[in-house]
């Protein structure tokens, strides 16, 4: 089943290296479960069509961009990564949840909310190996530019990200955020900002 909620929560060395995420050990999956009481404004959420990435930890840029292009992590360079992934994510007017990025590769995924709160759901890319796929909780958020999700992967790690209105953040929303990745327990040596400088986004 498609929710249209989902989309706006879920809504990366050298060229020559390739992405070895594996090495960065980012710790399993704690103690992180749905707010008691929604988070979100579904009035709020559902107006949006398009959510940019801004934020996030290094592990999930890796693990979203390996899912998006559907390679081994070793042949996806870093640059590549950095600066042309131009990750954004979008719903169509029937619901159906979908990622955006490379020059306009394009990736639709699965979402099922968590009993009646929206701001908890599973979410799997349709088809294909899955590297990015698992449990999204959205935790914080203003309802008005940026919502901080921390996302608990199908195979235990753990990995967050900031969507948000725009392509950069406020320095008052990128200190806020990133504060509360720390106090949550994320290093943060495994923090990293995606770059939308040379998108056509």
């Amino acid at each position: 089943m498609w929710y249209s909620v989902p989309f706006a929560l879920l809504c990366i060395a050298s060229v020559v290296q390739g992405l070895n995420y594996r090495a960065l050990t980012n710790q399993p999956c704690f103690n992180v479960s749905k707010p008691e009481t929604p988070v979100l404004d579904p009035k709020w959420i559902l107006s949006l069509e398009k959510i940019y990435y801004p934020a996030m930890s290094t592990v999930h840029l890796y693990r979203v961009a390996v899912d998006l292009l559907q390679k081994e992590p070793k042949d996806v360079g870093l640059s590549n990564v950095y600066y042309d992934a131009c990750i954004t994510w979008h719903r169509e007017n029937n619901g159906t949840v979908f990622l955006k990025g490379f020059n306009g590769r394009k990736r639709i995924y699965e979402t099922t909310t968590l009993s009646d709160n929206p701001d908890a759901f599973t979410f799997a890319g349709v088809g294909g190996n899955q590297e990015y796929a698992g449990t999204l909780y959205t935790l914080l958020t203003d309802n008005k530019t940026f919502f901080f999700a921390a996302v608990c992967l199908s195979d235990g790690e753990m990995s967050w990200g900031v969507g948000s209105t725009t392509p950069t953040l406020t320095e008052e929303t990128r200190k806020l955020t990133l504060d509360y990745a720390t106090n949550l327990g994320f290093n943060t040596e495994d923090f990293t900002e995606l770059k939308y400088v040379a998108c056509n986004n």
